[in-house]
This record gives C-alpha cells, structure tokens and sequence, in this order.
C-alpha cells in the first residue's frame, strides 16, 4: 500500500526535511518490518498519528469526567465567563 495515502504528511517529511538516524535493536526493527509500511519512516508515522489520536481522547475525556465532577455553582460560574468571554469578542471582525 502506498504510505501516501495513509499518511499525507509523510510524503511533505521526507520531501523537505532531512533525515537522521535513529539508533533501534534488532528486535523493534524486525517488528517495524512486520507492519508492512512502505518504509520504516511510514510505519513509524502511522503508529505516532494513533498515539497522538488516543492521547486526545484520553484528554478530551479527562476533561469531560472534570466536568461532570462540578458542583452546580462551579458549572454556572464557568457558563458565565465563557459567556462574558464570547460576548467580548462578539464585535470584533
């Protein structure tokens, strides 16, 4: 499969940035092999790209059981700063 189409910003790295060598056993190379990416540098992309997508989640849930914890008051007073910071930038264009 063409690393392309899995991964858009792997073609623009190794188009326009340059290399360097990392330094990795035997073994994790071997297992890098067994992902069947069209090179090493797509593999290792794709699998940054999962990481990155399940550290969101992580926070973005996080976050959401942090709001759930709120009191009443705590989550009002939240509204209303958001609110008053909407409102302030509701003229600017």
């Amino acid at each position: 499969m063409d690393a392309r189409l899995l991964t858009p910003k792997s073609w623009v790295y190794s188009r326009y940035m340059a290399s360097t060598t990392v330094k990795l056993s035997v073994e994790t190379r071997d297992r890098l092999l067994t992902y069947g990416g069209e090179t090493h540098e797509a593999t290792i992309i794709v699998a940054l790209d999962a990481l990155d997508a399940e550290q969101f989640w992580t926070q973005a849930e996080d976050a959401a059981a942090w709001q759930r914890s709120l009191s009443t008051d705590d989550h009002d007073r939240l509204a209303a700063r958001d609110a008053a910071i909407d409102a302030a930038f509701d003229g600017i264009k």
